[in-house]
């Protein structure tokens, strides 16, 4: 058996640790943080219990797959509740959009919102689930090798269908194409962000994310999002993994081509025969290897993210809310070219409160605030005399979302705030920049472009989590955890 280190807690290297473990190896998972779960994580603030990063979940049956992998039933530790509706549309004209959890009810609602749009909705979705069926076990569940997929004998059958895949389209090029109704291209072009990336540059074969979270669902887990990173952290730890938090690792050691181990920050060196690193693919190979990078030029977005206990009213919101910016491609020139958002930027609420009162006091609203952002927050191998973007102007970038949310309802009437910028994120997680996914998707080969599983710069190193592949969000790192699981075992 193999000594394996895993280097931060969040899920991919979470559900890294417990495959491991479970299968007889000697796991040691070093997260720097007190907590586990990376971005998956919370913060308990004036009474209110906050989510810090993802707010819901898709793809439950990836989770059934993990806990089932390890000898365990998810339904034991882990209960998720169906969000009815899914998500609540505004846009600043007073128009207003509850999207129902239900498929079969969507292209009614649609209909019944923008007229004429509920068939060409049905369509699209029945295209996106049949791309999704042939594209899902080459770029999601299985080790990808770049454009080599397409010769393997396995993939065969995908070659005949590639033009379905429209690679030469833009998600945005398409729905213009497919909708009549601007509101409804821009609904789903939405869908982009979910990885990081602009509608109007990402391809069109990204319509599979708004299929994953309408036919398959949107979900959210009693006691909230971070039940999930307990519930895993739990399984690894049954599975015999030593987890150990507010631990940081230093450097990886390499000799002849193959990891050997990693340093600690107080100068232990712990010996590997494989490492896992859960940390931003190139912070890992410049800060954890020595390697020279470049500045990557296709970073995913960052956000502002504003945590505020608001004075309760009825403004007619659900859980999940988006309120739309008047100019989409606008919001996106600035995320691409500008230092800061744009102020007239989307802007998204989430207030689980509406699921579990539980989650703040009486009177009061949890509320996750959440405007996407350029990645400019400060590298930290950069000169420390480089000055932020967002030095001294949080607080004044959070009253302008406050505001631009009066423009949709009542203005919040905020108790206490929290104020996180590409700054925090690029600290507390390690995200170069502070971008939430790594690579963007901004380009028809940004699937065969990022980082896999297995690195390609020495022997037994791994990566996973959001900047490897298959991508961020819950169920994609829960994937790069099992894919590099899956290949270390087969290799010991």
């Amino acid at each position: 058996m193999s000594t394996i280190v895993v280097i931060g807690g969040g899920i991919g290297g979470l559900v890294t640790a417990a495959r491991l473990a479970h299968a007889g190896h000697t796991v040691h998972l070093f997260e720097q943080s007190a907590t586990l779960g990376g971005k998956l994580n919370h913060i308990e603030h004036d009474g209110c219990s906050f989510e810090t990063g993802p707010t819901l979940v898709t793809m439950p049956v990836v989770l059934e797959k993990f806990f089932a992998s390890v000898g365990m039933t998810m339904s034991d530790t882990l209960t998720l509740d169906r969000v009815d509706p899914a998500c609540h549309y505004r846009w600043s004209d007073g128009s207003r959009l509850d999207l129902p959890f239900d498929l079969d009810a969507i292209p009614s609602a649609i209909d019944q919102f923008a007229p004429s749009e509920g068939a060409a909705v049905r369509k699209y979705l029945e295209d996106a689930r049949e791309l999704y069926d042939l594209t899902k076990d080459v770029f999601i569940f299985s080790e990808f090798d770049g454009f080599r997929e397409f010769v393997k004998p396995r993939n065969a059958s995908l070659l005949r269908h590639l033009p379905k895949l429209q690679l030469g389209s833009t998600l945005h090029q398409v729905h213009r194409k497919r909708f009549r109704d601007p509101r409804v291209i821009q609904l789903f072009d939405r869908f982009a962000t979910y990885n990081g990336s602009s509608p109007y540059r990402a391809p069109a074969t990204l319509m599979v994310i708004p299929w994953v979270e309408m036919g398959l669902g949107s979900w959210y887990p009693r006691g909230g999002m971070y039940a999930i990173a307990e519930a895993i952290g739990g399984a690894a730890r049954t599975c015999g993994a030593h987890l150990h938090t507010s631990t940081s690792v230093r450097r990886i050691h390499h000799s002849r081509g193959k990891v050997t181990g990693v340093e600690l920050r107080d100068g232990t060196v712990v010996d590997a025969d494989h490492v896992v690193s859960n940390v931003d693919v190139h912070v890992t190979r410049h800060h954890l290897l020595g390697m020279k990078q470049s500045e990557p030029s296709n970073l995913s977005t960052s956000g502002l993210v504003l945590l505020a206990s608001v004075e309760r009213r009825d403004r007619g919101l659900a859980h999940h809310n988006v309120l739309f910016a008047d100019n989409y491609r606008a919001e996106f020139n600035a995320l691409q070219h500008d230092k800061l958002p744009d102020q007239q930027a989307t802007v998204y609420v989430s207030r689980s409160v509406h699921a579990d009162a539980t989650r703040a006091p009486d009177g009061y609203e949890n509320w996750f605030v959440l405007v996407n952002a350029p990645p400019r927050g400060v590298a930290p191998d950069l000169n420390s005399n480089e000055q932020s973007v967002w030095h001294g102007i949080e607080q004044d970038r959070a009253q302008q979302v406050l505001d631009r949310i009066g423009v949709f309802t009542e203005a919040p009437v905020v108790r206490s705030m929290v104020v996180r910028t590409p700054d925090t994120m690029a600290r507390e997680w390690s995200s170069y920049r502070g971008a939430l996914y790594g690579a963007s998707s901004n380009s028809m080969l940004s699937a065969f472009l990022r980082p896999r599983q297995r690195s390609t710069d020495l022997q037994n190193l791994w990566y996973v989590g959001g900047s490897a592949h298959p991508g961020g969000g819950i169920p994609l790192v829960a994937t790069s955890g099992m894919i590099a699981a899956d290949c270390i075992l087969r290799q010991s």
